[in-house]
């Protein structure tokens, strides 16, 4: 069960690029402080509980300004009798470079308990841990958050692939990604019938996806990219996670989102 937890999770955060492939590098992203997409996190036919992923207030972090990206999954009452869920993650994106300078998640899974903390020293090259460890990291490094909403400020085509510099709780790893086909998706929230692009995120090594199942996702079609649909197979069967409200920029946030 734990699987299915870290899945749900997962498929709110990951997804990414960098390098030559960065098409809309250097303009303004559409995304900004007040976005919030609300997921209905759904297990098989039993709906499991909620998905959330926003933007927070801008921030100044170590002499950068930067996007507080957050998102959290949340099991609702009757699926938490089974299995409880309550995981969050926060990551400070530089709002110039759209890369990550710091990164936490706090799972709360079952019996589960993990913390972690990661603070990017873009710079000099090193990822720093709370107990003093420290990793040396590849230019322009993500995390699995800031990863997904740097390509959302890019422009993406059926047939493009390319590996992204990732940094997870202890190690770098190639994070490769495939946009694979456009589709059209029912999406209330959005207005009906909405073009979307499938992509297709994995480890090109041995990692999360390779041994635990694939993870696909459903980006707008459009200079938005607004996540639609995800769907992550596990070993047990499969989580789809899907739109069910959304809130563009500039909106209004509560106090604690």
């Amino acid at each position: 069960m734990r699987r299915m937890g870290r899945a749900t999770l997962v498929a709110l955060m990951v997804l990414g690029v960098t390098g030559a492939h960065a098409g809309r590098a250097g303009e303004e992203p559409w995304f900004g402080p007040g976005e919030k997409a609300v997921f209905s996190l759904d297990y098989g036919i039993v709906n499991a509980g909620e998905g959330t992923l926003y933007v927070r207030p801008m921030i100044d972090y170590d002499g950068s300004r930067c996007y507080h990206l957050r998102t959290r999954a949340r099991s609702n009452r009757f699926f938490s009798a089974i299995f409880r869920v309550r995981d969050q993650a926060d990551s400070f994106l530089d709002a110039d470079s759209l890369y990550s300078r710091y990164f936490n998640k706090h799972l709360r899974e079952g019996d589960y308990r993990r913390d972690v903390e990661i603070h990017f020293d873009q710079k000099n090259r090193r990822a720093y841990f709370p107990d003093g460890r420290e990793n040396e990291i590849e230019p322009h490094t993500q995390d699995v958050l800031s990863a997904f909403f740097r390509v959302r400020a890019m422009d993406l085509e059926p047939g493009m692939e390319f590996d992204l510099p990732t940094h997870g709780d202890k190690r770098m790893y190639p994070l490769r990604v495939r946009v694979l086909r456009r589709e059209v998706v029912e999406c209330t929230p959005l207005g009906g019938e909405v073009d979307c692009l499938v992509v297709q995120p994995f480890l090109a090594d041995d990692g999360l996806f390779k041994h635990e199942g694939d993870l696909l996702l459903w980006l707008t079609d459009d200079e938005r990219h607004i996540p639609v649909k995800m769907r992550a197979n596990v070993p047990v069967g499969a989580i789809e996670a899907t739109l069910k409200d959304y809130r563009p920029p500039g909106s209004a946030l509560e106090e604690d989102e």
